[in-house]
């Protein structure tokens, strides 16, 4: 039951700071680009270093270990790389970024393999939604950079797709955790 709840937890945060950053990038594309650029890097790193938290704690199921530990490494280094570079994130911003929806949508797809085995119902929904996060961040990976403004709105987009689509995985984790609580009561 912890580890269900901390990957909860971890799908919460990604989730909801995608649509902040998301929602960011559409309201304002040029003149916060560098804050938001900061902004997400922290975020990036905060998840990362959440991941560590986790796998040090030891508080996940021995399956997430190894792919916590990977995840908060990968998540880290995208986050310092992105707060310690800011000045040539103009140019790398959407290839960093398209990094990050990749990464976590491979999490998500692993908390899917972990989910598949206690649940008895199909969740070819969820697994088409973490297929197309992953194409998302393809896609945004072979975007131009040139045009910050065109790029900025493209990138909100996609941290908006990101978001829901983690959104809908974090409120079947909740339904599944609800399921689970009375199952064992």
């Amino acid at each position: 039951m912890k580890t269900l709840n901390k990957v909860k937890i971890s799908i919460w945060i990604n989730a909801l700071s995608a649509i902040v950053i998301g929602i960011l990038f559409l309201i304002n594309p040029q003149e916060s680009f560098q804050i938001i650029t900061i902004l997400a890097g922290i975020i990036i790193t905060f998840t990362g270093i959440v991941d560590f938290i986790y796998y040090f704690s030891g508080w996940l199921d021995v399956y997430f270990m190894k792919n916590t530990l990977l995840s908060g490494i990968l998540k880290c280094v995208l986050g310092i790389f992105v707060l310690t570079h800011i000045s040539m994130m103009t140019t790398f911003f959407s290839y960093i970024f398209s990094l990050y929806i990749i990464i976590s949508a491979i999490y998500c797809f692993e908390a899917y393999t972990f989910i598949k085995s206690m649940v008895s119902y199909s969740l070819t929904f969820d697994y088409m939604i973490v297929t197309i996060l992953i194409f998302t961040g393809l896609a945004m990976f072979f975007l131009s950079p040139s045009t910050v403004i065109s790029s900025a709105f493209v990138i909100g987009i996609l941290f908006l797709i990101n978001g829901i689509g983690n959104l809908f995985i974090a409120l079947r984790l909740t339904k599944i955790t609800k399921e689970y609580r009375r199952y064992l009561q």
